[in-house]
């Protein structure tokens, strides 16, 4: 596999697997042998080593004694902590950017739900996704904060994976129909519409966990799973 050469190898290695996990390319729980992943990302074992302890570190692997390095189940509270940073920040960017006027970007953002509704047409999952990474980045740049965007995407890491598997459940159409109304309320400079709808939006992924948990038990860790299943907000 062709690297950039601009970065190191491990960061090469970091950014390779760190999209993969993300993307469920590599599921929660699969095994990761270092040789294999050498050989596929076309580098010495060394860098390997380094991007697994990075990864470690963010809670995406897990080192087993017997197992060795596998994939790390989804945890729940991991997927709340990256949800509460996220809202946080999002929040505070449509609020900003219900205050701007960069038709531009705003024609940017209308493209990209426009995107989202062929995606769901053509039944694409990966496009939709793309699709609503760019328009949440577009919300940054219209507020004129392009820098936050990072922070947010290394706090969500979590919660992507949750949120792509609540792509694969389908529930399309209800995020399309939020993504139209926080746009028609920031051109409208609507800020506590635009904050009220992207909250909705944001938690909806957080209503639909107990049922994630169970269609794809394999992929979440099954102690938290259960709980979550027995929770008051489980049973309802």
């Amino acid at each position: 596999m062709a690297r950039d050469t601009k970065i190191s190898a491990a960061e090469h290695c970091y950014r390779t697997l760190s999209r993969k996990i993300i993307g469920l390319e590599l599921k929660p729980n699969e095994p990761i042998g270092e040789h294999a992943l050498a050989d596929l990302l076309g580098v010495s074992r060394t860098p390997v080593r380094d991007a697994l302890s990075r990864l470690s570190a963010e809670g995406l692997v897990d080192l087993r004694s017997r197992a060795g390095v596998v994939v790390a189940p989804i945890r729940m509270d991991a997927v709340r902590t990256a949800q509460f940073v996220r809202e946080q920040l999002e929040l505070a960017i449509v609020a900003e950017a219900a205050q701007q006027s960069n038709r531009r970007i705003l024609l940017g953002i209308r493209q990209a739900i426009e995107e989202q509704e062929l995606a769901i047409v053509e039944d694409n999952p990966d496009l939709f996704f793309e699709c609503d990474e760019r328009m949440h980045a577009l919300y940054c740049s219209l507020a004129g904060r392009e820098g936050v965007w990072s922070f947010i995407s290394d706090a969500k890491k979590h919660m992507d994976r949750v949120r792509r598997l609540s792509v694969q459940a389908g529930q399309l159409d209800q995020l399309v129909q939020d993504h139209q109304g926080v746009l028609e309320a920031v051109m409208a400079r609507d800020t506590e519409k635009a904050r009220e709808i992207m909250q909705l939006h944001l938690r909806r992924v957080m209503l639909d966990l107990s049922e994630l948990g169970r269609l794809f038990a394999p992929y979440f860790e099954q102690n938290e799973a259960k709980a979550e299943d027995q929770s008051p907000a489980g049973q309802s």
